[in-house]
């Protein structure tokens, strides 16, 4: 397989280009530079290192099959989506606050549990 260079790896395994650079810089991956000062990458090392990503969804679709923002069937689901993580998160924050409450109380026993402090004269430096 031919060689890769930095801007066709981070298209294929969908890593940050200065992840990459600093991965052939530290010897994490190994490569070649070109007489021009090009990194020529071997996917094998690039695929030791990193998982090879499959390609979007749509990237592979006609123009005729993407769905318009527009349309009222995407619009209706994305926002039943977001109802329900919103309701959701909204009830884990219910139960955090309940739960936050409970240890408030627990405190609240423990400190009326404990003994008050003793306060002691304050002492000079010097004895004499």
């Amino acid at each position: 397989m031919a060689k890769l260079s930095p801007r066709e790896a981070v298209k294929v395994y969908q890593v940050s280009r200065a992840t990459l650079m600093k991965a052939l810089q530290d010897g994490t991956i190994s490569a070649k530079k070109t007489d021009a000062g090009h990194w020529q990458i071997d996917p094998a090392e690039l695929a030791r290192v990193y998982e090879p990503r499959a390609p979007h969804k749509t990237a592979n679709r006609t123009t005729s099959e993407h769905v318009s923002r527009h349309e009222p069937g995407q619009k209706s689901t994305v926002d039943q989506d977001v109802a329900a993580r919103l309701a959701r998160t909204e009830a884990e924050l219910a139960a955090e606050r309940e739960k936050v409450q409970m240890l408030q109380r627990h405190l609240d026993d423990v400190r009326r549990m404990l003994p008050a402090p003793m306060i002691h004269p304050r002492r000079r430096w010097w004895p004499f």
